[in-house]
């Protein structure tokens, strides 16, 4: 039996890679699961399905960014909560994201299912467009799944179980490349399949989640009691993650319409597998913050503010140590890896050297996402929202504008790199300037909302 974790108590590197390895796991997992998807679709189906599931991407990341907010908002303050040694009001929280994002979920599936005709044709044509109604018709069935499951691995990582979260999703990354390999390679269900597999991979460790939840852990669930102070500080909390979600899917969108334009159907499907590798990078800067996001925000409510700086500081070394180690896989495997995802020489080619570029962000995605993530926890989600929608989107647009003007058409590349280090830079002046939120500084380290 998993021997519950004491945040406030046990030692802080005991706690961090008790959390950050599984909590990695599970984020690359998940990662794993996509690249798969991409895999087999890029050799069995071809670009053209490979594009359509990168223009829908986008939608789905809005929906990703949504269950997120729910999920580390209500979580984080349900963490103080518990620090204070207030369980009615912390299981309350949890209530009120389940039921709230449930009830949400069910009729955003009804929105996607009814305007897909809309949302394909906007984007593109031909069977590229019939793809997209493909795969969003089916996906949009499962997005209850999905969304409760951020809500429940957060809540029983708060409860301190995070082996067991990682386990069942595990289960969900097995489960989704099986259905892949059945519904894709041997069936020859194209999108359809691909769709399937990814749902039923969500369906499964869903039923786990509420089995553990109901059986095994400390929260209950029952009908929440609603006040919309409550309701405001989840959403508010937790706005940072769909902050940076909403602007990653903009500038995902801005990124695929120029690449259409310049480029075609095989420069989408380039940049599709750039961002396969790429989400690597991004999974375990999630996975070190998101980890430690427990053990933050209980250690706040409880005032141990020196553990608080302890879990900081590891996780940015880690994040760094791992991004350099990306940087170093991506420059000598990169054109290795994008062979595995299709089998069209041009698109490798232009995907190999789309990653070089990318290559030297690698190194500092995570420390940045990590930092963003950090501000949520301690409970000031204006500095996490600026520092994500900056990363995700200002400094995109900047360099956007500014590098294809001054390098060429590859300067749409250093946009990344400009990105990614001018947010670095801006995260470590707060991280000194502004250790626990804009109501602290070097001098006055009391952190939002203490007395």
């Amino acid at each position: 039996m998993e021997k519950k974790i004491n945040l406030g108590t046990d030692k802080v590197n005991k706690i961090f890679w008790q959390y950050a390895l599984p909590s990695i796991i599970a984020m690359l997992a998940q990662t794993t699961a996509g690249a798969i998807d991409s895999i087999f679709i890029g050799r069995y189906v071809g670009p053209e399905g490979l594009s359509a599931i990168t223009l829908f991407f986008p939608f789905l990341m809005l929906l990703i960014g949504l269950g997120s907010m729910f999920a580390i908002g209500s979580s984080t303050l349900a963490g103080i909560e518990l620090g204070k040694d207030n369980f009615e009001k912390s299981n309350n929280y949890f209530n009120l994201a389940f039921w709230v994002l449930g009830l949400f979920s069910i009729t955003t599936s009804i929105i996607i299912l009814t305007s897909l005709g809309f949302i394909s044709s906007a984007l593109t044509s031909g069977i590229t467009q019939t793809y997209i109604k493909d795969y969003g018709g089916i996906i949009s069935i499962f997005i209850v799944f999905f969304m409760l499951n951020f809500v429940m691995s957060f809540f029983l990582k708060l409860d301190g179980k995070p082996g067991k979260v990682v386990k069942i999703m595990l289960s969900g990354t097995i489960i989704n490349i099986i259905l892949d390999y059945i519904f894709i390679a041997w069936l020859k269900m194209d999108l359809v399949g691909a769709a399937l597999a990814t749902g039923l991979s969500q369906l499964i460790p869903f039923s786990l989640f509420l089995y553990l939840l109901i059986r095994e852990s400390n929260w209950t669930i029952k009908g929440p009691i609603i006040r919309l102070k409550e309701i405001w500080a989840i959403v508010f909390n937790g706005s940072s993650e769909l902050l940076s979600t909403t602007a990653h899917a903009l500038a995902g969108f801005v990124f695929n319409i120029i690449i259409l334009r310049e480029i075609g159907v095989l420069g989408v499907a380039a940049y599709a597998v750039t961002m396969q590798i790429g989400s690597i990078a991004v999974s375990i800067g999630y996975g070190f913050g998101e980890a430690n996001q427990s053990a933050l925000s209980f250690n706040m409510g409880a005032k141990n503010y020196d553990r608080v700086i302890q879990f900081r500081r590891l996780t940015l070394i880690a994040t760094l140590a791992a991004g350099f180690l990306i940087f170093l896989f991506t420059n000598s495997l990169g054109h290795l890896a994008a062979h595995v995802f299709v089998k069209d020489a041009q698109t490798i080619a232009l995907a190999s050297d789309i990653l070089k570029y990318y290559s030297f962000a690698f190194i500092i995605t995570g420390a940045n996402i990590s930092m963003s993530t950090y501000y949520t926890a301690v409970n000031d989600p204006i500095l996490s929202g600026g520092l994500a929608f900056y990363r995700s989107f200002i400094g995109l647009m900047i360099g956007i504008l500014v590098f294809p003007i001054i390098i060429g058409p590859s300067g749409i590349w250093y946009a990344v790199i400009f990105a990614e280090a001018s947010s670095f830079i801006a995260g470590i002046y707060l991280y000194n300037q502004r250790p626990f939120g804009l109501k602290s500084s070097k001098q006055d380290l009391r952190p939002v909302g203490a007395s």
